[in-house]
């Protein structure tokens, strides 16, 4: 059934990207832009019916006595309840497919993944130490063995993955946020300028930044509106989130919004207890799918659990080994080069059913990439 949706946007390359994207996105949507309120007045006169108006309140408010008959209106706003609108609402400097999928709800329609079978895995932990950064990049050599396209994306407020790939660009996070928010028509030429390629990991990546600030301030929104622009560009097959340990709303979206979550713990009392109260608040008061979980032992002994396992009520998904020598290792090369390792891995993803690639898929890895390639800084 055909819908139409009018968009009233004041600023021409903005509205004009989001028409051609609706465009592709569904084509039998009717779209018609508009960027002043007089050519707006004229079409809402028309007599022919509108679906859904979506536009600036500004021009909404300009427009107010002839919006009655509109189906659904939203208001595009920067930010949620500082318009003093009673229309939903949707922050108009977001990616496009999370746009999209407001206003598919606008119209009550079924939204449709823009993911094109991307996978977003959150590497997580409800304590410190447990060595997620160890084992997100140990999960992306794996995946990418299997021919899998990946993206490494580390949101610890402090990141030291410098010492892994060397010194790039810090504001690299800072630069794709801000496009994000004011620029959306910068984002692509960014993305090619500042995201790297890792070749011994086989993944994408962001360069560590210098300062924690972009990190602390960032909010739920902002973050899924990240990494849901990388999830659809359709380069990748898998992005790997590397987050902080923590309990706060921005974890929770997070893991929400994940579709796989590999949940870190070790054979200690305390972090199995934390793990425990954490998942149990988490799922009574505000919802995160258990199903989705997959509990890990990492830094195993070989042997069996000293303390009581109640998290599942069967044994862990997988146990990782300890690997003592990888304390002083500031090298990723010499990270991915244990055997024993390397097999536990490939194992959890045995479990978590990460299919491989076809073998040409696989041979276009590197095309669909077509970033800027960086090398890593004494790789073994």
């Amino acid at each position: 059934m055909v819908k139409r949706v009018v968009l009233a946007i004041s600023q021409r390359e903005y509205v004009a990207k989001l028409a051609e994207y609706l465009r592709e996105e569904e084509p039998s949507w009717e779209i018609a832009a508009y960027t002043h309120d007089s050519a707006l007045r004229r079409e809402l006169q028309e007599s022919r019916p509108i679906d859904l108006l979506i536009g600036q309140p500004d021009l909404l408010r300009e427009v107010t006595g002839l919006i009655h008959k509109v189906g659904k209106i939203i208001a595009l706003v920067r930010e949620k309840g500082r318009a003093e609108t009673d229309w939903q609402e949707i922050v108009q400097y977001q990616s496009l497919p999370v746009i999209l999928s407001g206003i598919r709800g606008g119209l009550g329609v079924a939204d449709v993944s823009s993911a094109q079978g991307c996978q977003v895995i959150t590497v997580f932990s409800a304590s410190g130490g447990a060595g997620k950064t160890t084992v997100a990049l140990n999960f992306i050599r794996q995946a990418g063995e299997r021919g899998l396209r990946t993206f490494y994306l580390n949101m610890e407020v402090l990141n030291a993955t410098s010492l892994l790939f060397g010194k790039g660009e810090p504001d690299s996070l800072s630069r794709l946020l801000y496009a994000l928010q004011a620029h959306p028509e910068q984002w692509d030429s960014l993305v090619q300028q500042l995201c790297r390629h890792q070749s011994q990991l086989r993944t994408d990546y962001l360069d560590a930044p210098e300062h924690p600030g972009e990190r602390v301030a960032m909010t739920s929104e902002l973050m899924m509106s990240l990494v849901e622009k990388f999830r659809s560009s359709g380069k990748y097959d898998l992005i790997i989130i590397d987050p902080d340990s923590g309990a706060g709303d921005w974890h929770r979206k997070l893991l929400q919004m994940s579709d796989r979550i590999v949940w870190l713990a070790l054979d200690d009392a305390q972090t199995l207890l934390k793990t425990e109260i954490l998942l149990r608040h988490w799922q009574e008061h505000i919802g995160v799918e258990r199903g989705k979980i997959s509990f890990v032992l990492n830094k195993g002994n070989g042997g069996g659990l000293v303390n009581h396992w109640n998290l599942t009520g069967v044994a862990p998904l997988a146990v990782l080994p300890y690997i003592p020598q990888w304390k002083t290792i500031d090298q990723p090369g010499r990270l991915i080069s244990s055997p024993i390792y390397s097999g536990a891995v490939d194992l959890l993803l045995n479990r978590m059913e990460i299919a491989e690639r076809s073998p040409s898929s696989r041979h276009r890895k590197e095309e669909a990439h077509g970033i800027q390639r960086s090398h890593i800084r004494g790789a073994g």
